[in-house]
């Protein structure tokens, strides 16, 4: 049987996803396995959403807000993402911290759903990721806290629905910039770095999984927000990271924009990644 290869989208995850998949099936069977993908992807979503109200992140964020102390029982799905989340935020010493949602919501860089009363959002003292405590799939805290886990709940669901699919398919899963490839040896990508439609950098790909963001896009300033410094980031260009894992990458995207480099560098070591920054005139520099 000949190599059969198809492409489609959708819109999930607030952003589009891609997915291409080449195999020596039918077009019949490499859509059945798109589906699978898709499915699991919109699963993750509903799971780790922080927009929908029903989701289990939001049943966390509220159970963390009116009653902290009390143990929280997560699924696989929430233990994954918030455990590694914990891990990032040790080895960062704090500059990576998915329990910023208290001040974007502030910002009205989220909304305030949670808050029957938007104005107690204003007057609460909330905590960081420090008061957490984390027994396996139970989950704490000592202070009122609430998460936004943001980029790295989508580079779990692309891992996720990546791991669904058979040996015999190649191909790509991107999430509006967190993107895993099959075979990505020898594998280039276009890394786009301004506003402009030929700010694009092709780089080869130097791990299965890779995510780039930057705030070109955004008027009046960047979606990085610094939880030491209290305050947001603006950022010329963007910012990539190879990575073993979409969730990694995407979550030392932002350890290189909020720490200097040298203790970036060590950030990105221990995860076994490597990042790259590219200005807004095109000019590259690898970050280790």
């Amino acid at each position: 049987m000949n190599q059969v290869s198809i492409k489609r989208c959708r819109p999930l995850l607030g952003t589009f996803v891609e997915v291409n998949l080449t195999a020596k099936m039918s077009e019949k069977a490499l859509i059945h396995w798109s589906n699978m993908a898709f499915d699991e992807i919109e699963r993750i979503h509903q799971t780790l959403s922080f927009h929908q109200l029903d989701s289990e992140l939001s049943a966390l964020n509220i159970a963390l807000i009116t009653a902290p102390n009390a143990q929280f029982t997560m699924s696989a799905d929430l233990q994954n993402v918030v455990t590694f989340a914990q891990q990032v935020f040790e080895h960062s010493n704090g500059y990576y911290d998915i329990s910023i949602a208290a001040p974007l919501v502030a910002s009205k860089h989220l909304p305030a759903h949670l808050f029957t009363d938007k104005a107690a959002l204003l007057e609460q003292q909330f905590g960081c990721f420090a008061d957490v405590n984390l027994e396996s799939n139970l989950i704490s805290s000592t202070k009122p806290i609430f998460f936004d886990l943001g980029g790295i709940a989508k580079g779990y669901a692309v891992d996720q629905a990546i791991s669904l699919l058979p040996n015999e398919i190649t191909g790509s899963i991107n999430a509006g910039g967190d993107l895993r490839v099959i075979n990505w040896q020898k594998q280039k990508v276009e890394i786009k770095y301004s506003q402009r439609n030929s700010a694009l950098k092709k780089l080869p790909m130097l791990n299965t999984a890779l995510a780039s963001s930057g705030s070109y896009y955004q008027e009046n300033g960047s979606q990085y927000f610094d939880p030491k410094a209290k305050c947001y980031v603006k950022v010329n260009g963007s910012t990539s990271v190879f990575a073993d894992k979409a969730m990694v990458a995407d979550a030392l995207t932002k350890i290189i924009v909020l720490m200097n480099r040298k203790d970036a560098e060590k950030v990105l070591n221990h995860f076994n990644a490597k990042g790259i920054s590219i200005n807004r005139f095109g000019f590259s520099r690898r970050i280790n």
